[in-house]
């Protein structure tokens, strides 16, 4: 718009601001007033401050040129960036619980690239997040349902990169991510607000984005044994497949639970059953 040559008229915020990297030339002296790519040529009044471009290339007699860069000076030369995006792989970082880790970094055949902050895992106190409890269905309208989880390890759970992602029987495909944050600590719970699907069969996973693995996983009211999750497949039944008929109630008020609570032994039919005691967000009871 500059090199339309329009007036532009621009208010100082004081008649007497100095001039910043300023020429001042005599008054009414003519000047080239075309602004250039890095420099600017202007007039200023001397009794009010306001600052022109003048389209005839000239000052008015009350008036001071002025002259400044576009850009401004040239700063220090920076470190060279990395060669490619896969550079930064195992690069150290901070993850959200704050302690260091390294950087994980996945290209998905989209383009998508998801980058997670790993922390160093203490093989003498490695952490173990599972889900311990669903509700997936409730008496009259399918609302309040969640998804509890359970730090079974020694360590910290750095949930970062982590996600909830629930899936449909029927396309045996993911219908909804939900992204985790923060760290969950050993023996802590964290309840997650949704609502799963309560067809036959239905499913949910544990997944790491950045890794693209399944940590846990439940297939409900049926088997999912090739699940479409990210750019993989994955097998959704841990060990024997847990009883179509142990499942969430439209009758009652309960929710599908790891008996006893935060067990995880890799064998669904073992390791969960439907319980008319809920606890989100505490220790799992059977029915009583």
């Amino acid at each position: 718009m500059w090199a339309e040559r329009r007036t532009r008229v621009l208010r100082a915020a004081a008649v007497g601001t100095a001039a910043v990297g300023l020429a001042a030339g005599a008054a009414g002296a003519a000047f080239e007033a075309t602004v250039a790519d890095e420099v600017v040529n202007a007039c200023r009044s001397k009794t009010t401050g306001v600052l022109r471009v003048p389209p005839t290339g000239v000052c008015k007699s009350d008036e001071t040129p002025l002259r400044w860069s576009v850009r401004g000076p040239v700063g220090p030369q920076g470190p060279p960036g990395p060669a490619s995006v896969d550079a930064l792989r195992g690069s150290t970082c901070t993850t959200a619980s704050g302690v260091l880790g390294t950087l994980a970094v996945v290209t998905a055949a989209s383009g998508d690239v998801t980058f997670a902050c790993r922390a160093e895992i203490d093989p003498e106190a490695p952490p173990r997040p599972i889900l311990n409890e669903l509700d997936y269905d409730q008496p009259g309208a399918d609302t309040g349902g969640f998804v509890e989880l359970y730090n079974a390890g020694r360590g910290t759970a750095d949930l970062g990169g982590l996600a909830i992602v629930l899936v449909d029987g029927g396309t045996a495909s993911e219908y909804e991510t939900i992204p985790l944050a923060g760290a969950l600590h050993p023996g802590e719970f964290r309840v997650v607000p949704v609502d799963p699907d309560n067809g036959a069969p239905d499913g949910i996973a544990l997944f790491d984005l950045a890794e693209q693995v399944v940590l846990d996983a439940l297939s409900y009211e049926g088997a999912i044994e090739s699940a479409a999750i990210g750019a993989g497949t994955f097998d959704l039944v841990e060990g024997t497949p847990l009883p179509p008929n142990v499942a969430d109630s439209d009758t009652a008020a309960g929710t599908l639970s790891r008996l006893p609570s935060g067990t995880d032994t890799d064998d669904a039919a073992a390791d969960w059953a439907f319980t008319t005691r809920p606890t989100p967000g505490d220790v799992n009871l059977p029915s009583g």
